[in-house]
């Protein structure tokens, strides 16, 4: 797992100093954007290549509310890879500093061609991530 520690600042929160949905959402971003630059896909890099990432059906699950000023850890987690290997399954969970679950965020991903305008498989140094090692049993 992948994993980046942050605050809850006082633009991530609303009126009841609780963080708001679409904060989560900023997060699971900036995770899966440091993710993708730790793994040598800078965004120049992304734009010289003319592809670029489009999310789809993100789903928030919270267990706990993560309040203004608390640190927390995002943990990126690496899901799937989809049967016509064009769209990746992430999670991103929220953890407060007692290693507590507060929030999961489940996010659809798919690589986008913009030259072409269609849906592309994603770059075999990124997908290699994604595809799951079989484990393989001795023969005897």
């Amino acid at each position: 797992m992948f994993q980046r520690n942050y605050k809850v600042k006082g633009e991530d929160v609303n009126d009841f100093m609780v963080m708001q949905n679409s904060a989560y959402l900023k997060y699971a971003s900036i995770v899966m954007e440091t993710f993708l630059f730790v793994n040598g896909f800078t965004k120049l890099k992304m734009n010289n290549l003319k592809v670029g990432l489009q999310k789809n059906n993100d789903q928030i699950i919270q267990q706990k509310q993560l309040l203004f000023t608390q640190p927390f850890i995002t943990k990126l987690e690496l899901k799937s890879l989809g049967v016509c290997e064009q769209k990746m399954s992430i999670a991103v969970h929220f953890f407060n500093e007692k290693e507590e679950l507060c929030t999961t965020v489940y996010r659809e991903i798919y690589w986008f061609d913009y030259t072409s305008w269609e849906v592309i498989t994603p770059p075999k140094t990124i997908a290699k991530y994604f595809i799951e090692k079989q484990k393989l049993g001795k023969v005897s």
